[in-house]
C-alpha cells in the first residue's frame, strides 16, 4: 500500500515537528515526511542569533520520516545548496496520492514539484509566503507575482497559515475551493500546566532571574537585530509613565549583534528611571515556555523586512500574556483585534508607549487566550491536514 502523502521540508522545524507528530497520533502512517537535511538536529550556527546550537526538542521522532542529506556541502557549522538528487526516482516509487510543500527556495523544492506535476500527482502547498513583509519596486513586484502565478497554476490544494496568506493566494490565482486553513502554530506546552503549577514557575524563574514577584515584565523573544528592532522597545520603556509604586523591568531572551548597544543602553534607563532589565541570552526550545510564563507583556515590533508570521506571539499567547506587535508582523492581521493584543505602527515609539500603558492594567490571567488559540494549535492543523488527505475526518 503507497503512503498517502508525502511531505517534503528543507530541515527539521521546531514548530512543524509537533505537526507531523499529531498527525500520527491521528491518523498512523498516512503520510511520510522527507527531509532535504537534518542539519538542524546535527547542530549549526545561526547567523542572526551568533549561535551555534542545536534544537533540544524531539524533532526526528513521532512520526515516519526520511533524511536524504543534500547538501552540496554537509558539515555540522554549515549548510547549503539543497539539490533534487533522488526525488524523481523516490516520488515515482512511492505513488502518492498528493505531495505536500512549505517552500519553493531550493532546487530541492523545484524538483518535487516537476516530478508530482509530470506524473498528475497533486501538488499541495502550505507556506509563510505573503504581499506585505517586504516593499519592492515595482518591477521586481511583477515578477514575483508572474512566478506565483505559475507556481499556484500548477497547485491543486493551498493551505493557508493567516488571513495574510490567505489573501495572497487568492491573489496569485488560488480558487477558493482549493484553500483551506492550516494555520502557523505553536505547542503548547504549558497548557498540560495547573494554574498552581504555572504560577510556581514563574515564580521560581522570576527570582533566579532577580526579578520582583510583582514586577511588571515586558520582554522580548527573538534575534537581537534591526528587523526585529528591540530597540524600540527600550526606547517606549524609558518615557513610560510610570504608577506611583509599581516596578517594572525588562526581559530580553535571545541574542545577536544589538546585544551590546542594548546592554548600554539598559544601564542608562535604570539610571534614569529605575526600570530594570534582564539579558537571558539564547534560550533552547525545551526551557522557552517558563520564560513566557514569567513575562507579563511580549513585544515583536518588527520593521518590514520579512516577518511574515511572528511566531514568538503564538508562544506567548499560549502562555497568557498580552501582546504588542507593528504592523509589519504578519500575525497581525489574525490577532490585532484580540482583547489583549495591541498592533502599533512601525517604528512608534509613541504608540507603543501606550500600548504598553494599556495592557498593564490588565491583571494576569494565564488562560485568557485559551479559547482563541484554538484555531492555532497543533491540533489544528493536523486535523485539516488530515481531512485533506481522505482519511477517516477527524475533529479537534
Amino acid at each position: 500500500m503507497h503512503t498517502k502523502l508525502l511531505i517534503f521540508e528543507t530541515h527539521p522545524i521546531q514548530y512543524r515537528a509537533p505537526v507531523f507528530q499529531a498527525m500520527q497520533r491521528l491518523s498512523p502512517d498516512s503520510f511520510e515526511v522527507i527531509y532535504a537535511s537534518d542539519f538542524s538536529v546535527r547542530g549549526y550556527k545561526d547567523t542572526g542569533f551568533g549561535e551555534k546550537f542545536a534544537w533540544d526538542i524531539p524533532l526526528l521522532s513521532g512520526y515516519p520520516h526520511r533524511v536524504l542529506n543534500n547538501e552540496t556541502e554537509r558539515k555540522a557549522e554549515h549548510w547549503s545548496g539543497l539539490t533534487g538528487k533522488g526525488i524523481d526516482r523516490l516520488v515515482g516509487e512511492a505513488k502518492p496520492t498528493a505531495v505536500l510543500m512549505s517552500s519553493m527556495s531550493y532546487a530541492f523544492n523545484w524538483a518535487v514539484y516537476w516530478a508530482a506535476w509530470r506524473r498528475g500527482i497533486p501538488v499541495w502547498l502550505r507556506m509563510e509566503t505573503q504581499d506585505e513583509a517586504v516593499v519592492r519596486a515595482p518591477f521586481k513586484a511583477l515578477i514575483r507575482y508572474l512566478i506565483y502565478r505559475l507556481i499556484y497554476a500548477g497547485t491543486t490544494k493551498a493551505f493557508y497559515i493567516g488571513q495574510l496568506s490567505r489573501k495572497h493566494l487568492l491573489r496569485h490565482g488560488v480558487a477558493e475551493h482549493k484553500l483551506a486553513a492550516a494555520h502557523y502554530c505553536t505547542p503548547n506546552p504549558q497548557g498540560i500546566l495547573s494554574a498552581s503549577e504555572k504560577y510556581n514557575r514563574r515564580e521560581a524563574l522570576r527570582a533566579e532571574l532577580g526579578l520582583d514577584v510583582n514586577c511588571l515584565v515586558v520582554a522580548f523573544f527573538g534575534k537581537l537585530i534591526l528587523k526585529k528592532d528591540p530597540l524600540l522597545i527600550q526606547r517606549a520603556l524609558s518615557i513610560l509613565p510610570l504608577q506611583p509604586g509599581r516596578k517594572v523591568a525588562m526581559l530580553v531572551v535571545g541574542s545577536g549583534e544589538l546585544e551590546t548597544p542594548m546592554r548600554e543602553e539598559a544601564q542608562t534607563i535604570e539610571t534614569n528611571t529605575g526600570i530594570k532589565s534582564v539579558f537571558a541570552g539564547f534560550i533552547n526550545q525545551s526551557k522557552l515556555p517558563d520564560y513566557y510564563l514569567a513575562s507579563d507583556i511580549v513585544v515583536l515590533p518588527s520593521q518590514r523586512a520579512g516577518e511574515t508570521w511572528g511566531l514568538v506571539v503564538n508562544e506567548a499567547l499560549h502562555a497568557g500574556c498580552a501582546v504588542v506587535v507593528s504592523e509589519a508582523v504578519g500575525c497581525h492581521r489574525d490577532f490585532g483585534g484580540w482583547e489583549r493584543v495591541r498592533v502599533i505602527s512601525i517604528g512608534d515609539v509613541n504608540g507603543l508607549r501606550n500600548a504598553l500603558s494599556e495592557l498593564a492594567s490588565f491583571e494576569h490571567d494565564f488562560d485568557w487566550a485559551n479559547e482563541l488559540m484554538m484555531d492555532y494549535s497543533t491540533e489544528a492543523a493536523a486535523v485539516a491536514i488530515i481531512n485533506a488527505i481522505g482519511s477517516r475526518p477527524v475533529e479537534h
